[in-house]
């Protein structure tokens, strides 16, 4: 269990922020979060725009410093303003930051989706790749705690395909950060399936992108992930170094990366029988642990939540009860409405019933056209069967008199021609070919015969009697 809480921290801190919005936050910002939430607390007379941006800017800071109840509340704040500007696409970039910062919580699924489905929505409507990829990673991250709830397998399978397929998305943009992001995710996949070769792989694909935009916290993120693959390996003496640059990359204010980055060093050194490495990261992870009040934190960040949804649905609410209103003072006009709706459905319907009416007549007289037609040409297959060629060539240029050849029989690849009264003929063929020409009093009765049915006298499943008292098989399904 520990190692599965080892790798949701950093699923969590994979996935940062969008593209637009990503212009707000300055490397001054990056650098001093709270130099900048106090620097913009002295700001006063700003645009309406301005003061949107100010508050996400205010929800980055207090995230960078941990603190996720105080930047969903200013999150959420600065959607509205930016929803009530028309600046759609920044709002909607934002109710992913809110949603992020949601998902940094334990057990966050208990707080509902909403935020998420309403960025997706958004991605799908714009069909945009960078936030196509960014929605489908949040649903790899989905599949990827299902797995941390269920231990079933079959979630982290599907948590793998679903960031590829957001890589596929990524890979149609020029956006470094997000492909650096999505190749660290499935490197710390890749450790929980315990295929931690595969893991370091996808992890230094990741380096390529986080050294060309140079982002430090993605830096100690990779760093972080790699010790993993050791320490997952039981490999402390490998994991040890690594987790040591991780905590030289790591912001100063990153404590909840910190004290998870010493608890693992203790863990390493103790496994490793170093006590003095052991004592020391464990009074550093103490010193951390009790700055940092989880249960409170959750506590808080729940109860902004509900207040956001709990406003979310009573606008709706009000907004149905605004339709209502409306309704009830304008019932006389709408009645009216309805009533000439009424009557334009009732006219509607008259016409399409006389419209439907001729439709099926012209129907009955195409039936009663093609029945004709159907009957004009039996009677000339009637006709048809009533003409007889006289005679047909064989290949040896003998003429057989159609009118005396009583059946055909196939022999190997020879056919032997019966006549009625004269000499036979044996010459090499096929029964498929010579019955294409023959008239149609010929048929085919069986695999290797073909009769002329001028010389039947009878016929059933049994068999064939010819006129002159000679018996030739049918096929089971042959009917005359």
């Amino acid at each position: 269990m520990f190692k599965k809480q080892v790798i949701v921290v950093f699923f969590l801190c994979t996935i940062s922020y969008g593209q637009q919005i990503d212009s707000f936050i300055t490397k001054a910002i990056v650098d001093n979060p709270g130099k900048a939430i106090d620097s913009l607390a002295r700001v006063t007379s700003v645009s309406p725009h301005e003061a949107a941006k100010n508050y996400y800017i205010l929800g980055k800071c207090h995230a960078y410093l941990n603190q996720e109840e105080v930047a969903f509340n200013y999150f959420i704040t600065s959607k509205k303003a930016f929803e009530k500007l028309g600046e759609v696409h920044l709002a909607k970039q934002i109710a992913l930051e809110a949603h992020k910062t949601i998902a940094s919580q334990e057990h966050y699924d208990y707080y509902g989706n909403s935020l998420f489905e309403e960025y997706q929505q958004y991605a799908d409507s714009i069909n945009s790749p960078l936030h196509k990829a960014y929605a489908i990673a949040e649903l790899a991250k989905n599949d990827y705690f299902k797995y941390d709830e269920t231990g079933d397998g079959k979630f982290l399978n599907s948590a793998y395909l679903l960031f590829r397929e957001a890589l596929q998305y990524a890979g149609k943009t020029d956006n470094d950060l997000i492909k650096a992001k999505l190749y660290s995710n499935i490197g710390s996949l890749k450790n929980t399936m315990q295929e931690h070769d595969s893991a370091r792989y996808y992890l230094d694909k990741s380096k390529i992108y986080i050294y060309t935009i140079n982002d430090a916290y993605e830096k100690y993120g990779y760093y972080h992930n790699y010790a993993n693959s050791y320490f997952f390996e039981g490999n402390y003496r490998k994991a040890i170094p690594y987790f040591i640059k991780a905590n030289d990359e790591v912001p100063y204010y990153k404590d909840k990366a910190s004290r998870k980055l010493y608890e693992q060093l203790a863990a390493s050194y103790d496994s490793l029988n170093n006590d003095a490495g052991r004592r020391k990261y464990e009074k550093l992870y103490k010193q951390i642990d009790e700055r940092i009040n989880d249960r409170e934190q959750n506590v808080k960040m729940y109860e902004s939540y509900v207040k956001y949804d709990v406003e979310k649905k009573e606008k709706k609410i009000s907004t149905l009860q605004k339709i209502v209103d409306s309704f009830n003072r304008h019932k006389l006009i709408y009645s009216i409405a309805l009533f000439f709706v009424f009557l334009l459905a009732l006219y509607s319907f008259i016409r399409w019933k006389k419209v439907d009416y001729k439709r099926k007549k012209l129907e009955m007289e195409k039936e009663g056209m093609e029945a004709e037609h159907i009957k004009t040409i039996e009677q000339l297959e009637k006709v048809k069967q009533l003409v007889i060629e006289e005679h047909i060539v064989l290949k040896n240029k003998v003429k057989i008199h159609l009118g005396n050849l009583m059946y055909i029989k196939s022999e190997d690849h020879y056919l032997n021609f019966i006549p009625f009264e004269g000499k036979k003929q044996f010459i090499r063929g096929k029964i498929s070919e010579i019955v294409e020409e023959l008239p149609p009093n010929f048929v085919k009765c069986h695999r290797s015969y073909i009769v002329n049915t001028n010389y039947i006298e009878t016929s059933s499943s049994k068999g064939i009697i010819l006129t002159n008292k000679e018996q030739i098989p049918v096929s089971r399904n042959f009917k005359l």
